[in-house]
């Protein structure tokens, strides 16, 4: 269900007080998919985020913050910004199985502001790093596209699968992934995953 991958929160990224293994789970079936976003080592809660993850060459993350006034003053540039997906189980106040699936440093910081909000944009560039190659399957493929003789899949957010990592379709066929581009808000998330040229 989409409606359980809600962005993280205030009231979720404020309360933690365990990271890690759960000795017991109260409740299995309140696990809910989560993603969190640090800079440096500050929790940030966030309304939206976009990123393209790319096998070379410099890759982009950009999230959109709330209640952008108690931030601010805390963000520093050049931090390290960390989306990371994962579980959260509230009957054990507890996060679980948390990823990066994208980084960058902050590097431009966008304030709007409104008669009753205040949101910034946050948003840098970096080079990724390829550090090991595996295969995963594809979930819940919505579309699928050729262009220029790539195909582009968009498909469920998958936890482990980064570029220059082997994409495995429904019908088996295999493709290297030079990029990853996430489109992740509070009432939806999807990947699209492009074949390398």
């Amino acid at each position: 269900m989409l409606n359980a991958r809600p962005i993280n929160t205030a009231s979720v990224n404020a309360f933690l007080t365990q990271v890690g293994p759960r000795p017991v789970i109260s409740n299995p079936l309140e696990q809910t998919e989560v993603y969190l976003l640090s800079v440096g080592d500050l929790r940030v809660p966030m309304s939206s985020f976009q990123a393209t993850m790319r096998r070379s060459g410099k890759s982009f993350l950009q999230v959109v913050v709330p209640a952008g006034d108690a931030v601010l003053p805390a963000l520093e540039y050049d931090a390290l910004m960390q989306v990371e997906l994962g579980y959260y189980y509230p009957s054990d106040d507890m996060f679980d199985g948390l990823e990066v699936i994208a980084s960058a440093p902050l590097e431009i910081i966008r304030s709007d502001q409104g008669p009753s909000r205040h949101t910034l944009t946050l948003s840098g560039y970096a080079s990724s790093a390829q550090s090991r190659s595996v295969s995963r399957a594809l979930k819940s493929v919505s579309t699928r596209s050729i262009s220029q003789g790539r195909l582009r899949v968009r498909c469920a957010v998958d936890l482990y699968l980064r570029p220059g990592d082997t994409a495995i379709e429904s019908n088996g066929a295999e493709f290297v992934v030079d990029q990853i581009q996430y489109f992740v808000n509070a009432t939806s998330a999807a990947m699209e995953v492009t074949e390398g040229g």
